[in-house]
Formats: structure tokens, C-alpha cells, sequence
């Protein structure tokens, strides 16, 4: 049987948890499994979910928010131009990013496999694949 989640909250202690990507946290409505099987449905309107909430299913039983790793990018850069122009071709992607001193992380996604591609053939970037906590700058995930 499906749980349904009726309530996200805090303040309470958890029956079991769940281990969620970055992605999966954002989407208003999510199907998962539990550490313990059990599985559940979220429609969590007008937020997201967070590491740390409770998700309280209609019977009472409570689910933890744990993150996941995720499939990442790191790359980085030897010249400022060439940093700039990745980072806008990504943004104009819309796709979430962390932007630091010549570096850009990002997650793994077909969206942006082109340039991706192009960039490994650059010799002014290093690409590494990875796993990682993605934690990308401020609201840098929306929709219009």
C-alpha cells in the first residue's frame, strides 16, 4: 500500500527516513521508497522539500528527508572568459549551478551534455565526474 504524505513538518521524530537526490527535493509531487520499503506519495504544494523534514503520512507514520549524493560536474577554469561564457550558456539552460573562483559545479544532465562536450575539448578546462552534495546558488532553480 502507498502512503500518502498529508503534512511536512519539524518538531516531531521520525519512524523511518529517505534518501533524496537534489532534484528529487525540488519536485512539487514525488514518488519514493522509504529505507524501510515503505512507499510513499508527496504533493507538497507551492515548496520544496528540505533535509530535515518529517514527512507525516496520513496514518501517522513519519519520514525523515536525508540527501543523497549527487552525479555531478566540477569544472574549472583557467581564464575568465572562458569561465563567463560557461556559466551563461548553462544559466541560459536554466539549469541549477554553484559558481566559485573558476570553478562551476553542476548535476549531470542531458540538458547540458552539449556543452559538456564542447568544454572537454578545451584546454583552458578540466572536467571531473563525480559524487557530491549539490548545494547550488540561491534560488538558481525556478520555473516561469
Amino acid at each position: 500500500m502507498i502512503k500518502k504524505v498529508t503534512e511536512i513538518t519539524k518538531t516531531t521524530q521520525a519512524d523511518d527516513s529517505v534518501e533524496l537526490s537534489w532534484f528529487d527535493m525540488q519536485k512539487p509531487n514525488l514518488s519514493a521508497v522509504a529505507n524501510s520499503g515503505i512507499e510513499f506519495i508527496v504533493k507538497a504544494k507551492f515548496t520544496h522539500l528540505h533535509v530535515g523534514d518529517i514527512l507525516v503520512c496520513e496514518d501517522g507514520y513519519k519520514i525523515e528527508v536525508k540527501k543523497t549524493e549527487d552525479a555531478i560536474y566540477l569544472l574549472e577554469f583557467s581564464d575568465h572568459i572562458t569561465f563567463a561564457k560557461a556559466a551563461y550558456e548553462i544559466g541560459n539552460r536554466h539549469q541549477p549551478i554553484l559558481i566559485e573562483d573558476y570553478k562551476i559545479t553542476v548535476l549531470i544532465d542531458q540538458a547540458i551534455a552539449d556543452i559538456i562536450k564542447h568544454l572537454s575539448i578545451d584546454s583552458r578546462v578540466t572536467i571531473t565526474k563525480t559524487k557530491g552534495y549539490f548545494h547550488p546558488n540561491g534560488k538558481s532553480h525556478h520555473s516561469h
